[in-house]
C-alpha cells in the first residue's frame, strides 16, 4: 500500500485506527516479532506516524488488547448477553492475538496485565451472575472458575498451530462448560 499524503493532526484518529488494524493483521500473519515497519507499511503511513502513536512494540500490542477488551466490555454490558456469546468473542480475539499474547503472559503482576485482568473480571462478573440465575452454570461456579477457564483456553490456543486453533478452542470450551454445567 502506498504511503498517504500527510494530512496533519486531523488524520490522527484515522491513522491510529489504520495502525491498529494493520497490527492485528501483521502480528497474526508474521508473529509478535514482525517488523514494526510492516505495520506502518500495511497501514499506509510512515514509520514516524507509527512511533508517534505507539513508541514500542508493546504499546501497539497493548492497544490491540485494549480494543479487544472494549469489545468484551460492550458485549458483556448488554443485559441480554449470554455467557457463550461473551466466551466466543473472547476466544475469537485470543485466536487473532495469539502471537502477541506471549509478550504479556510472562508477568501476571505487570501493571498492564493486572489492568486487563481487572477489566475482564469486571466484565465477566455480571455475565456469570446472569448465567447462574438462568441455570446455565452451576450455582457454585465462581468468577475465579471462569477466569481459569479463559486462561486454559488461552493456553490451548497459544500453543496450538494456527490451522487447528479454532477446533481445539471449541473442544476445550465444550469440556470446560460441561464442568461448569448444573448437575
Amino acid at each position: 500500500m502506498a504511503v498517504r499524503t500527510n494530512r496533519g493532526p486531523g488524520a490522527a484518529a484515522e491513522n491510529r485506527a489504520a495502525l491498529l488494524a494493520a497490527a492485528r493483521e501483521v502480528f497474526s500473519e508474521q508473529g509478535a516479532r514482525a517488523p514494526l515497519s510492516a505495520i506502518a507499511r500495511t497501514a499506509g503511513v510512515g514509520q514516524a506516524v507509527l512511533y508517534r502513536h505507539f513508541p514500542t512494540r508493546e504499546a501497539i500490542a497493548m492497544a490491540v488488547f485494549d480494543q479487544n477488551m472494549e469489545a468484551v466490555e460492550e458485549l458483556a454490558a448488554r443485559p441480554d448477553a449470554r455467557l457463550r456469546e461473551v466466551t466466543d468473542l473472547i476466544t475469537h480475539q485470543i485466536e487473532g492475538s495469539a502471537a502477541v499474547i506471549a509478550l504479556f503472559a510472562v508477568d501476571e503482576e505487570a501493571p498492564a496485565q493486572r489492568e486487563l485482568t481487572r477489566r475482564i473480571r469486571l466484565a465477566l462478573q455480571p455475565v456469570l451472575e446472569r448465567a447462574t440465575a438462568a441455570g446455565e452454570v452451576r450455582r457454585d461456579a465462581t468468577l475465579d472458575d471462569l477466569m481459569l477457564a479463559v486462561g486454559l483456553v488461552t493456553a490451548v490456543i497459544t500453543t496450538t498451530p494456527p490451522a487447528a486453533r479454532h477446533a481445539r478452542a471449541a473442544a476445550s470450551w465444550r469440556l470446560l462448560m460441561d464442568g461448569l454445567a448444573p448437575r
